[in-house]
């Protein structure tokens, strides 16, 4: 990885100085810390160059509000090949492919590609929340569920403090795997981490009555997994209207 091999001669370079001039012990210990230093800054600099930008959010979004199916389609399809420029950096930093094949597997599965979107979501990071939850998704619609228990562990560990996250593991273990008690144990889990979120609570008191909790109120997170029929539209809606109002802002300000 170059990200590393870049550090590590910066390393070198400092940690020979600071022992030349001053003394060995000390020029090991600055040579360490330039190491660590350069990894994480030149690791950062070039995983920030394969992550979906504000700019390119706004594409997406625009793409998605488009009435023309062939304009959104092309828009769609342009994106996904600048991302792809991306695998360039893989030998750059950590998880460069993974970050990418998630971006790409998000846009995908948004167009009900759910087949191709799967074949890149397999590599998601769990680092990125919605694809690798999607890749989940994807795992039990494609009754590939031999490391379900261990990605959705994943899923949990490096997104514990996020309330969607517990309650959408539990909306795939008492509607689609059919698992009521693993989806209550869930919410408890997360009744832990965050004892007053009152969607958690409503959500886990509801399982415990026999009673449908509305993921709609977690909005837009939801209705990106499509697996509420009426979610594509409602976020379509939700993003016109966003545009609509900021357009009229900005004519205002004129």
């Amino acid at each position: 990885m170059y990200s590393l091999l870049i550090a590590a001669g910066i390393g070198l370079v400092l940690g020979f100085l600071a022992g030349y001039f001053i003394n060995i012990g000390f020029g090991i210990f600055i040579g360490l810390i330039a190491l660590l230093a350069g990894f994480i800054f030149f690791n950062n600099y070039f995983s920030k160059k394969v992550v979906v930008d504000n700019m390119l959010s706004k594409r997406l979004q625009a793409a998605a509000m488009t009435p023309n199916p062939e304009l959104q389609k092309q828009t769609y399809d342009q994106i996904v090949e600048e991302l792809k420029q991306g695998y360039k950096y893989n030998k750059y930093a950590l998880f460069v492919k993974a970050r990418i094949d998630t971006q790409i597997g998000v846009i995908l599965y948004s167009q009900r590609k759910f087949g191709e979107a799967y074949k890149y979501l397999v590599n998601s990071n769990p680092r990125m929340m919605m694809g690798y939850l999607l890749m989940i998704v994807g795992h039990i619609k494609n009754k590939k569920t031999e490391t379900l228990e261990r990605d959705i562990e994943l899923l949990i560990r490096f997104n514990k403090k996020d309330p969607f996250v517990y309650s959408a593991v539990a909306y795939l273990y008492q509607e689609e795997l059919n698992e009521p008690q693993k989806a209550m144990d869930t919410l408890s889990r997360a009744l832990k981490v965050m004892p007053e979120n009152p969607k958690i609570q409503e959500h886990l008191n509801a399982l415990q009555n026999n009673r449908e909790f509305n993921m709609e109120k977690y909005g837009d997170q939801w209705y990106q997994l499509l697996l509420d029929k009426k979610g594509i539209s409602r976020l379509q809606n939700k993003m016109i209207k966003n545009q609509q109002k900021s357009m009229n802002v900005r004519q205002r300000v004129r």
